[in-house]
């Protein structure tokens, strides 16, 4: 069902649902397959979401993929203007981001008159017509097993009567407000021309996770020359003591990070070790045009139907506290490396950098070489007859990278929490170290130092953690739209479920919509529709 794409991959993006509040979130499914085969691609290990009307693109995100499936959630904003948007996504083997057929998904926005120009039609009898535009090929059967009271626990079925297929399943609330035709897997597969594979990217392949690509900025052409092929720079995250990657300046001062994915919105801090220029991070994003997109109809009868939208946002917010979290790409860096913690509130504290070192860890000691302290692991042999010397250290604090020790001298060190000593060789981007020594403070401390002026602390998008919504109450009130999300469902073939849900406190028409492909590559679309009363 994997294939290892060569070529161009093209992605299928299903949601929760189609028509959207400004405000709302999109709960997004993934489908990464390969532009030859059809088959779902293990070659890319991200990729890139945009939201676009003609306008522009408004919302952006990045999806993990693991063997051609990703899962994520993004929020569109509060000042987005009414109309049709295109869900495009696409990964580093996709020279053109707009893809015809991709999603299409409604908007309106609750609290400003806002429209996208030239792409709302004013319509003064209206009537939505959300009837299934995709005949069922029977592939999955769908059903309730009971009556749904509002307020009541009930159960909703599904049976696979096809292969193995890994899919997307969503519950939500059909009202009176028009969802967009023509948005199914089989309508995307129709779309593309596969065949072939097409042109091949340019940019390099991101099989391992996000490739960051920077430059170094504030030093002359000649000085860019000097260090070419000779600095490097590192790039790391507070908190995260595996989020740590090295890359070599190149040509012109441009460089690259492989990373593993970092995961969710971070400040990663950037460094140019031993030089005095700073690291600039590109944008990865392409910002395609949207395509032609067919306007949307707005008109007064559907205010009663947005006023519940509005009242349903508040209930949406409380449903992001129940997430659920799915498997993702591990950190690895020190994922396997045995580590040793010395949790300082168990010792004599100190106030010193230098007393905590030697008066409580005995395997570090500081040095001077060159006018300038590092640290030394000092270990015993496997035997344990003699003591070996580390000097290569990798130096961290809260998982930052930290190439000038007197940043830790300087510090008050009763904000230390835990020294965490790893003594086996790492090597990441090319560079190896002989240990790497992290120090974690109380409240992320390390987010407040002075680091010097080479050192840059921005703000960087990750990808999306890998959410579903797997149907459990909120409290109060419930107005829920979405009753159940799973992105990343498989069923065998032949297989049955049973998912127990609980209504809503308000009556209305629900649907159930499960869409992917089965082992052979074949597209599902199957739709249900029943009623909460």
């Amino acid at each position: 069902m994997v294939a290892g794409a060569q070529g161009v991959e093209r992605i299928y993006v299903s949601t929760d649902r189609s028509v959207y509040i400004s405000g709302d979130e999109i709960w997004c499914s993934l489908f990464c397959l390969d532009g030859t085969t059809r088959q779902l691609s293990g070659y890319s290990a991200v990729a890139y979401v945009e939201l676009v009307s003609a306008e522009g693109t408004v919302a952006t995100a990045k999806i993990s993929l693991m063997e051609g499936r990703g899962a994520g959630k993004f929020r569109i904003p509060v000042s987005v203007p009414t109309g049709n948007y295109r869900l495009l996504a696409y990964t580093a083997r996709y020279p053109d981001a707009f893809v015809p057929g991709a999603k299409t998904v409604s908007v309106f926005n609750t609290t400003s008159t806002a429209r996208v120009p030239d792409g709302v039609k004013i319509v003064s009898d209206y009537k939505a017509d959300n009837s299934v535009s995709t005949p069922s090929e029977g592939l999955l059967t769908l059903s309730t097993r009971e009556v749904p009271r509002v307020g009541k626990s009930f159960s909703v079925a599904l049976k696979n009567n096809a292969d193995a297929a890994t899919l997307s399943f969503s519950v939500y609330e059909v009202d009176g407000l028009q969802e967009p035709k023509k948005n199914s897997m089989g309508d995307f597969l129709d779309e593309i021309p596969f065949a072939g594979g097409g042109e091949r990217s340019s940019r390099i392949g991101e099989y391992e996770g996000e490739v960051v690509y920077a430059a170094v900025e504030g030093l002359s052409t000649r000085q860019l020359e000097t260090i070419s092929g000779l600095a490097v720079a590192t790039l790391s995250s507070a908190g995260s003591p595996s989020d740590v990657y090295v890359g070599k300046v190149g040509d012109k001062g441009r460089l690259l990070f492989f990373t593993n994915n970092i995961y969710g919105d971070r400040e990663l801090v950037c460094e140019v070790i031993g030089n005095a220029g700073y690291i600039s991070l590109m944008d990865p994003f392409r910002y395609p045009s949207a395509g032609e997109l067919e306007p949307l109809e707005l008109s007064q009868s559907q205010f009663g139907d947005l006023v519940h939208r509005k009242a349903a946002l508040g209930t949406s917010l409380q449903v992001d506290t129940l997430v659920q979290f799915m498997l993702r790409r591990q950190d690895i860096l020190l994922q396997n490396v045995h580590k040793k913690t010395y949790h300082l509130d168990d010792y004599t504290r100190f106030p010193s950098f230098q007393e905590v070192i030697v008066e409580i860890v005995r395997e570090l000691r500081i040095r001077n070489s060159s006018g300038k302290h590092h640290l030394q692991m000092i270990v015993p042999d496997a035997v344990g007859t003699r003591r070996i010397v580390k000097d290569n250290l990798l130096v961290m604090m809260d998982g930052v990278v930290i190439s000038d020790l007197s940043l830790l001298e300087n510090m008050d060190a009763m904000l230390l929490e835990n020294v965490e000593l790893y003594n086996e060789d790492i090597a990441m981007g090319g560079l190896s170290y002989n240990g790497c020594v992290n120090f974690t403070t109380k409240k992320n401390y390390v987010k407040a130092m002075q680091f010097p002026s080479n050192v840059r602390v921005v703000d960087f998008k990750g990808v999306c953690y890998p959410v579903a919504y797997l149907g459990e109450p909120v409290s109060g009130t419930d107005y829920r739209p979405l009753l159940y999300w799973n992105p990343l469902l498989k069923v065998e073939a032949g297989e049955s479920r049973v998912i127990p849900l609980v209504a809503p406190s308000t009556a209305g028409n629900f649907r159930m919509v499960a869409e992917g492909l089965t082992v052979d590559g074949k597209p599902i679309h199957e739709v249900f529709d029943f009623e909460i009363r």
